[in-house]
């Protein structure tokens, strides 16, 4: 009986095969139908008309007549030609193709693999590589307002153009950029920044603004940005960008540039009270890189030739930053330390910049000894200087400092901890002040850090806010550090590393502090109290619904003019969804029972139809704004916006801004907008304008 199943089991197996065998020469054997057909013995053809189709392997080749050669695997079809293979589809007027070989030889071929659509007066080539004859390249669509491109000659091979000869770029039916080589994968953007305005400012007059970039090498993309202003001169300038990655690293970069002889004859002054050049330019140049698991290198540089050029021809950018920095850094980090080496210059001459020329920097992060104590290291040597500025005289030192701490966490219990703290920080300087060549400062910490923390969880949920339960923690922090003589040899040490302006505590520790050349003595307790409501999260952990956050300092030692009780901080948001978040940020003088600063942001977002941003912004004796953003969906078509920003203390808006955004299909974005200014300032008054961005090309 077994013997016997076996046999039958052989028997069926053979079955299989044959028929598999069967179904497989018959996938690879051409079939070919239409509403007619006859067979020419002259020529050995089979001829199809009417809808003739042919199916071979992954290829289908519709036409209005197919003749096909068995004998020489060539199919020539006229009429209505239509080859597709994968995701890729030819059509032609005619043309043929060879089975065995895959050879193609077709005229007016269009071929469209998304996003990018090819055609050609003649094609000849395989299906791996085609060299197309008087070519054009559209991206996206195929319309006259589309970025397109011409060739004399051009090969597209595995889903890019791999050589190009008598190449041209442009649209509307003019090219007129004009590239010797040229390759180009079609699965990336082509040129990844194309960009025009054109408008009315007071300050500039009628304007046209053009940037654009395309691409020279892989991964890297230049060209220029070029601006015509009526009342002012042309501004022109190279721009690009450069990215790459790889398992070992990455690496991007941007350049930005600009020169104008500026014929205004009303360029005022600069922040100096110096009148503003004619020649005027700036160069922006960012750069960050990655090699491997450990190191990194990031820099910026920022020339301006004078502190309001930006101020004039881009005043929006000029909002977000009005010192410009410049900077080069290295880092490689380990397990636990890093060494770094960081140059800051100063290439403009409108403010001061504590510049390094360079310094280099050791880290130890902290680390466990025996009985359970922790120690931190740090070490930096850096040449430091300061030009000239205003009444400030020029200052440069040579520095070497280094700190060292330890600590030891008590923890008798999950919930609370207190940690005492020492250390040390020694720093040596050259060219020292009050008479002295040199000048070595040391100086001593102690203290401590206490927390204590509590936790509720409370069974709630809300569909409607996606809340599966929540938690609060509520974290007591306590914190003293005691070093009185900080502010030793304060009449030697030239201050370059000094105080600057912030309304935000500062760090507690002299081993975290900055102002390195400007300390102050030091006996202070600071209270802190964080709240956290926190729910389940479906992907992960959880997130947070609410944060609430209380600090302040107490000096026991005050510098003169300050008081023992400083402002008590408040920090809270409220983030219950993805589309609406609500941060404020208070602080209040308990001595004059005054409230100091109030910043707020909520914005509310429908992904789908609009979005909304309200924010204030309360500096006691200097400012009190209001500002709106508003986004309004209308259709597929128009977007609406709207900005307000409202001046309380003068009781006027510096600036209403009202704009249209349109999609002109898949390629383009345009926005038309309308602002008025207000108040004393440089820029105009009025401003009209249209800006036109390429959505991806």
């Amino acid at each position: 009986m077994p013997f016997a199943r076996a046999l039958r089991l052989l028997a069926l197996g053979a079955a299989l095969s044959a028929l598999t065998a069967s179904v497989r020469a018959q996938a690879t054997t051409p079939e070919a139908t239409g509403r007619t057909f006859h067979y020419e013995d002259a020529t050995k053809e089979s001829i199809f008309t009417g809808n003739a189709r042919l199916v071979y392997k992954d290829i289908v080749l519709t036409a209005d007549e197919i003749r096909y050669s068995a004998a020489t695997n060539l199919a020539t079809a006229t009429g209505n030609f239509v080859l597709t293979y994968g995701k890729r589809r030819l059509v032609a007027d005619h043309g043929t193709y060879n089975l065995a070989t895959k050879a193609v030889s077709v005229r007016n071929l269009r071929l469209g693999e998304f996003p990018v659509y090819l055609s050609g007066e003649s094609v000849e080539g395989t299906l791996d590589e085609l060299v197309f004859t008087n070519a054009t390249v559209f991206f996206r669509e195929n319309a006259g307002y589309t970025p397109s491109i011409r060739a004399r000659k051009l090969t597209y091979a595995r889903g890019k153009i791999v050589r190009a000869e008598g190449l041209g770029l442009g649209l509307l039916g003019g090219h007129f950029l004009s590239f010797p080589h040229f390759e180009q994968a079609l699965d990336a953007a082509f040129v990844s920044y194309i960009s025009g305005r054109v408008g009315y400012r007071g300050n500039l007059g009628a304007f046209a603004e053009l940037g654009l970039h395309v691409p020279v090498a892989t991964g890297v993309k230049l060209g220029a940005d070029v601006g015509l202003y009526s009342s002012r001169g042309v501004m022109v300038g190279p721009s690009g960008t450069y990215q790459r990655a790889d398992e070992n690293g990455s690496v991007t970069g941007s350049l930005r540039s600009g020169y104008i002889y500026d014929a205004g004859g009303n360029r005022k002054n600069d922040i100096l009270g110096v009148p503003v050049p004619h020649n005027r330019s700036y160069l922006e140049w960012q750069h960050q890189q990655r090699a491997g698991d450990h190191f990194t290198l990031n820099g910026e540089f920022n020339y301006w030739s004078d502190s309001e050029i930006l101020r004039d021809f881009n005043h929006k950018a000029f909002d977000k930053i009005q010192q410009p920095d410049s900077f080069i850094e290295s880092a490689y980090t380990g397990d636990n330390y890093s060494l770094s080496a960081f140059a800051r210059f100063h290439p403009n001459a409108y403010h001061r910049v504590q510049e390094r020329l360079p310094e280099v920097r050791f880290d130890l992060m902290p680390v466990a000894l025996p009985l359970g104590f922790t120690e931190k290291f740090s070490a930096s040597a850096a040449v430091l200087q300061a030009d000239a500025f205003g009444p400030d005289p020029k200052l440069r030192t040579n520095r070497l400092d280094a700190y060292y701490g330890l600590a030891r966490t008590i923890a008798p219990t999950p919930w609370f901890a207190f940690t005492p703290v020492a250390g040390a920080r020694v720093t040596h300087y050259t060219d020292a002040l009050g008479g002295k060549d040199t000048y070595t400062r040391q100086i001593g910490e102690v203290g401590f850090d206490a927390r204590l923390l509590a936790s509720g969880t409370f069974d709630y949920k809300n569909p409607v806010w996606a809340v599966d339960g929540l938690r609060h923690l509520v974290e007591p922090k306590l914190s003293y550090r005691y070093a009185p003589e900080a502010d030793r040899g304060r009449a030697y040490i030239p201050p370059i590393d000094r105080r600057v302006f912030s309304t935000y505590l500062q760090p507690l520790s002299i081993g975290d502090s900055r102002n390195l050349d400007d300390l102050t003595a030091l006996n202070t307790v600071r209270l802190s109290l964080d709240n956290i409501l926190q729910t389940r999260d479906p992907a992960y952990g959880s997130r947070n619904l609410v944060a609430l956050n209380f600090a302040a300092d107490y000096r026991f030692d005050r510098p003169t003019g300050t008081h023992a009780l400083s402002d008590i901080y408040t920090e809270f948001a409220l983030t219950p969804a993805p589309w609406l978040r609500w941060e404020v940020f208070h602080r209040f003088n308990p001595n004059l029972t005054s409230q100091q600063e109030l910043n707020t942001g909520l914005e509310i977002v429908d992904q789908e139809w609009w979005s909304a941003k309200v924010a204030t912004h309360f500096l006691k004796n200097n400012y009190e704004e209001y500002t709106l953003e508003y986004r309004q969906r209308l259709n597929e078509v128009y977007d609406a916006t709207a900005l307000w920003r409202y001046d309380a203390r003068n009781h006027r808006f510096n600036e209403q801004s009202y704009g249209v955004w349109q999609r002109l299909g898949q390629t383009w974005a345009v926005k038309y907008e309308v602002s008025w200014f207000n108040g004393p300032r440089r820029e105009s008054s009025f401003a009209m304008n249209i800006e036109v961005e390429l959505l991806k090309f």
